[in-house]
């Protein structure tokens, strides 16, 4: 890539100097963990409700998860030729409406076809939004923006539970969808007042499928997009082992009460909003080629040490510090991992923010079934985490020795 390639940076926009439009971005951008952790306490009651069975009601989670990946690589691409706001708004619209569809679904089957509605809705925003990040800001600006917002996101998964636990403890499992559409209406009204379109005279003809899958296809060329993507999706697969298997570990393994938990999870989380606001502060001071791969390895070492605790019987007393380092490392890993890819697909960063998150969110959540099928003991979750952590640092590493910046 050459200079001339590289847009000089610009100072922030005037649409994100307010707090109002970065916390409305970063919760389009991170809807995700609330239409997941608020209503999984709850599938239980769902299945005793509907009359279904517990496998047909996970599948209203799977149908999200699919829906949600799958409709970020589809819809980035198309932002790109038509624009980001009227998807982002359509998204969110859409989210709303099929939440309400979920609170009143009669039987497990209009739950799943509900949840592929939020999904897309989901994705549709959440994509669009990065994208208007990536349109607004370069360099410096956008690495410091991307690391606040994986900030706020963090928060997310804290928040989600909590909220969840607190309108099950008051109400029905089909308060946590009014919730979840009152969100997306808010979500809705504070997009369209603060949120303008970003994508300025875009090529005619963009928007058609051919243009979509050359856009791809252009970022694909690119080797040095190709390893982040690979690092990216192995590094998400090994973090989403802790996701999906820490709970039994910690609750059936080591017997640890929910509430106990919680504080487990809480704990780590804090670790990482930690870090993403460190991240922050050093971005611009060390290049983020470099942060990215001390991120991972500080994940790559963590997940040693859980896997080390499993094996000796040292148990919590070393696994759960150990996840806190690497729920510490993962926010370098994110802000990382989105600025390389946005600044490699700075010419179409629809295009590049759906490969980056929807294959990386799409095959972690795919992968989420792979620790309980082996076991979902703490030594299957270690091992995990510790093998795919470490292939996508390889891979890290390996890339890196073959020269150049993302920016070359």
């Amino acid at each position: 890539m050459s200079d001339d390639d590289v847009p000089a940076e610009p100072s922030r926009p005037s649409w994100l100097t307010g707090r109002g439009a970065v916390l409305t971005v970063a919760l389009i951008v991170g809807i995700s963990p609330f239409a997941t952790d608020m209503y999984i306490p709850a599938l239980p009651a769902i299945a005793r409700d509907l009359g279904a069975t517990t496998a047909e009601v996970q599948l209203s989670l799977t149908a999200f998860l699919v829906a949600f990946a799958a409709g970020q690589i589809v819809i980035g691409p198309i932002s790109d030729g038509r624009g980001r706001r009227r998807i982002l708004l359509g998204g969110t619209v859409l989210f709303a409406l099929a939440s309400i569809a979920c609170a009143v679904a009669p039987d497990a089957a209009t739950l799943v076809v509900a949840r592929v509605a939020q999904g897309v809705g989901g994705a549709a925003g959440s994509v669009a939004a990065r994208a208007m990040v990536g349109d607004s800001t370069t360099g410096l600006v956008r690495s410091r923006l991307f690391a606040t917002l994986a900030a706020i996101n963090a928060v997310g998964p804290v928040v989600a539970p909590l909220v969840g636990g607190v309108v099950l403890s008051v109400s029905s499992w089909r308060a946590t969808f009014v919730v979840l559409a009152v969100l997306g209406a808010a979500l809705t009204c504070a997009a369209a007042r603060r949120l303008p379109e970003t994508l300025v005279d875009p090529e005619p003809g963009a928007g058609s499928l051919l243009a979509s899958l050359r856009r791809m296809g252009t970022l694909l060329a690119m080797p040095r997009f190709r390893w982040y993507l690979v690092t990216g999706c192995a590094a998400t697969i090994g973090f989403f082992s802790y996701i999906a298997t820490s709970s039994f570990v910690f609750q059936e393994q080591y017997g640890f009460g929910e509430g106990l938990y919680t504080l487990v999870f809480a704990s780590n989380a804090s670790c990482m909003i930690a870090s993403t606001l460190v991240f922050r502060r050093l971005v611009g001071r060390f290049a983020e080629d470099h942060l990215f791969t001390a991120g991972l390895v500080t994940c790559t070492v963590g997940s040693a040490l859980v896997l080390v605790g499993a094996l000796t019987g040292v148990g919590p007393a070393l696994i759960w510090p150990a996840l806190a380092l690497v729920t510490a490392g993962w926010g370098w890993v994110i802000p990382g991992s989105i600025t390389l890819t946005q600044a490699l697909g700075h010419r179409a960063p629809g295009t590049a923010a759906a490969l980056a998150g929807g294959l990386q969110f799409g095959l972690g959540g795919a992968a989420t079934p792979l620790a309980g099928a082996l076991g979902g003991t703490a030594v299957v979750m270690g091992a995990l985490m510790l093998g795919f952590i470490a292939v996508g640092l390889a891979v890290q590493v390996w890339a890196s020795s073959r020269g150049g910046t993302p920016a070359t």
